[in-house]
């Protein structure tokens, strides 16, 4: 008992150390993420507008493409105009973006813009990241990153459950509510965050884009540690991306009504916001490969049991599996990435991490086509590649 006040204590005078822009960083993400109501429910109101499973594909292909390309963008930006400017950049834009996928009925406008949404929210990702390695020291920064996940946790544990009453209301309240908290914190971190390091001089240009580019991923194609995370990240994102592509539909095929399946998803909110915090005060003091290696494991495991669920309560079990290997894994793998980051490629680094993601989210949008071909037997192979993700994490 005596042990556990200790370590309480710890972690209380750890945070409030933290400088004030790491706060900033933590409320606006908050609000963002309480406000983030689309994204769950994207593939569900593509099937109600009477899209095909085929075309619902395509357009969270689209997302994905967006995705691979916003860290390109985020990543050099970072490294050249701030991190402040950057962040702020990316929430106007994705936050007009988003109002825009509810209006629009041409297949063909509908991917444009959602690849151009999907960039527009993947260019926030490095700056954010890399503002947070700038001010927080190396022993300091698994607590900070795990908070700044507590942030996007807490907003996300009532989130869906709201949205999903908003939804059957009308489907534009999600919409709204989203792009609003997206505007808040962009306010937010145009007065109150600093532009953190820019380790890129001049004028920019696209021949001084490649070059600062190239540069980066010869240092980082040096840094064998560093692939590997990326190559376990890749195939973990696959199991990983379906909870987000991929249930809404799965969920409203075996019957969950909205309400039931945003409750869902605020459940892993729920946990992580929670236990998250304590839970990697201890991890921390492990090797971080093992921590990785059961996490991404435990995601994939997590994602194939969700082949077997067929009431509310199933799906629940497979959620809490998967929050638990997503709590081992995503804190620890974002203090342990920041560590192998050059300081002088710190934001680009940050957005070689982040295309891996967008890669692994524009790969895991075929689950969506191939759910329709396989049926709940996509969910099993889905979670193989989480259990390959851990193998790759784990070599010596």
């Amino acid at each position: 008992m005596n042990s556990a006040i200790h370590s309480l204590k710890e972690l209380t005078i750890e945070i409030r150390s933290l400088p004030r822009p790491v706060f900033v960083l933590v409320l606006g993400q908050f609000l963002n993420r309480l406000g983030a109501f689309v994204f769950p429910f994207f593939g569900l109101f593509l099937k109600d507008k009477s899209f095909e499973m085929s075309e619902i594909a395509g357009v969270m292909a689209a997302l994905g493409a967006g995705h691979f390309l916003g860290p390109v963008a985020g990543g050099y930006l970072a490294d050249a105009i701030g991190r402040r400017n950057t962040i702020v950049l990316s929430l106007l834009s994705s936050g007009s973006s988003l109002l825009g996928l509810y209006f629009i009925d041409n297949y063909i406008l509908l991917l444009a813009l959602g690849a151009f949404y999907g960039f527009t929210v993947f260019v926030f990702g490095a700056p954010a990241s890399a503002l947070l390695t700038d001010l927080v020291p190396e022993e300091k920064r698994v607590t900070a990153f795990a908070l700044f996940r507590l942030a996007i946790n807490a907003g996300f544990a009532a989130g869906p459950a709201l949205a999903g009453f908003l939804y059957l209301k009308a489907p534009i309240l999600i919409f709204l509510g989203d792009a609003l908290t997206t505007f808040a914190f962009a306010g937010l971190a145009f007065f109150y965050l600093p532009h953190g390091l820019r380790t890129i001089e001049g004028n920019a240009s696209w021949s001084s884009v490649l070059a600062n580019w190239v540069t980066a991923v010869a240092d980082a194609s040096r840094n064998l540690a560093f692939r590997r995370f990326l190559m376990a990240v890749l195939l973990m994102g696959i199991s990983f991306s379906q909870i987000f592509t991929l249930l809404a539909i799965f969920a409203a095929d075996r019957g969950l009504a909205p309400a039931s399946y945003g409750l869902l998803m605020g459940l892993n909110g729920a946990i992580i916001m929670l236990i998250e915090i304590p839970a990697v005060q201890w991890l921390k003091r492990l090797g971080p490969k093992r921590v990785l290696m059961c996490g991404y494991a435990l995601i994939g495991i997590g994602c194939g049991l969700f082949s077997l669920a067929e009431t509310l309560l199933g799906f629940v079990a497979a959620m809490v599996v998967f929050t638990v290997g997503e709590i081992i894994a995503l804190p620890i793998g974002m203090a342990y990435s920041s560590g192998l980051a050059p300081e002088a490629y710190r934001g680009r680094y940050f957005g070689l991490r982040g295309m891996t993601w967008a890669l692994s989210n524009l790969l895991a949008s075929g689950g969506v086509w191939l759910y329709g071909e396989l049926g709940a037997s996509w969910w099993l192979l889905a979670g193989v590649f989480g259990i390959a993700g851990a193998c790759v994490i784990g070599r010596k």
